[in-house]
């Protein structure tokens, strides 16, 4: 095939009745050359074997295989080596595309190396959309400090964006996920696009169908949500990476890092609550409840069925 226009990378891990779903939304794309590269991180359902199947014959679509999982970050660094297009877009294999996303996004292809769209949420388990993640924007740039900002009542987190980026800039960079995270790594990896001098647009449509770990309309969890609670390395990460841009920083952005960054701390008994709740573990429950007024507030606030701030995926 002649060279595509976009590479879409999609990792998956024991998704094998949704990916083709994710496939089939990239290859529809209207008036835009796409091939699909699909990284199984070493699933044990047939994944693999399933996504041969449906297409084979498709030269569009590769398959690319891992002898073990290594996790997300990984699985999407193999496919960033091995994407041909001029541009790299990034699909989760339980989320999709509307079939005008790609067509929509590079209509800033010539004020951008980064564009993103707004999320639109979706029930995996009443199989229905439930609505934009993001309320209250339009069109706009976004800085190193926007994606900096910890979510609030009035504020969104634009570190859950699923970009198109331009591949050369990628590689000239050398920017990719880092491999040991598997909770917070978007978040990271477009701060790196950001901090390497890359323009970011944010088109305001919701093009993207994402899969909300928690369903809005069921109640229930998404049975391919591989979230973590757990911010402990993120928190390390962006530390080490605050390090590392230390001298390139503005005062606003300073504070903005140091704001995320105390965020992320105060939210960590939160994350060993879901732990704890997730492997039984009553007795660290009740300690938690006990010793840790953000995890009381967190839970009143549930009891009171107030919704989650700015962008609704926890």
């Amino acid at each position: 095939m002649t060279r595509p226009l976009i590479s879409a990378v999609i990792p998956c891990f024991n998704t094998r009745d949704c990916v083709a779903r994710s496939v089939r939304s990239a290859l529809a794309q209207e008036k835009v050359a796409v091939e699909v590269v699909v990284v199984d991180d070493g699933s044990t359902d047939g994944t693999p074997d399933e996504v041969e199947r449906v297409f084979a014959g498709d030269p569009r679509v590769r398959v690319i295989r891992q002898p073990r999982n290594l996790g997300p970050s990984a699985a999407r660094n193999v496919g960033f080596a091995a994407a041909r297009g001029e541009w790299t877009a990034l699909l989760d294999s339980d989320d999709f595309w509307h079939p005008d996303r790609l067509r929509r996004l590079l209509e800033h292809a010539h004020e951008a190396e980064f564009i993103a769209d707004n999320l639109m949420g979706f029930d995996a388990v009443a199989d229905r959309e439930t609505g934009p993640i993001y309320t209250g924007l339009s069109d706009r740039f976004l800085s190193f400090r926007d994606f900096l900002l910890p979510t609030a009542a009035d504020r969104h987190d634009f570190g859950y964006l699923q970009p198109v980026v331009r591949t050369d800039f990628l590689r000239r960079h050398a920017i990719a996920y880092r491999e040991d995270l598997r909770s917070g790594e978007d978040l990271l990896f477009n701060l790196r696009i950001l901090a390497a001098g890359g323009r970011a647009f944010y088109v305001d449509t919701p093009l993207y169908v994402y899969a909300t770990p928690v369903g809005a309309i069921s109640r229930s969890a998404s049975p391919h949500s591989r979230s973590t609670a757990d911010a402990r390395p993120l928190i390390a990460a962006l530390e080490e990476f605050r390090r590392e841009v230390a001298d390139r920083l503005t005062a606003a952005e300073r504070e903005a890092f140091d704001r995320r960054l105390a965020d992320l701390r105060a939210g960590v008994p939160i994350g060993r609550f879901h732990r704890a709740r997730a492997s039984g573990n009553y007795l660290d429950m009740i300690r938690l409840i006990l010793a840790e007024p953000v995890v009381r507030r967190k839970i009143l606030a549930r009891l009171l069925g107030e919704k989650p701030v700015a962008d609704g995926r926890t």
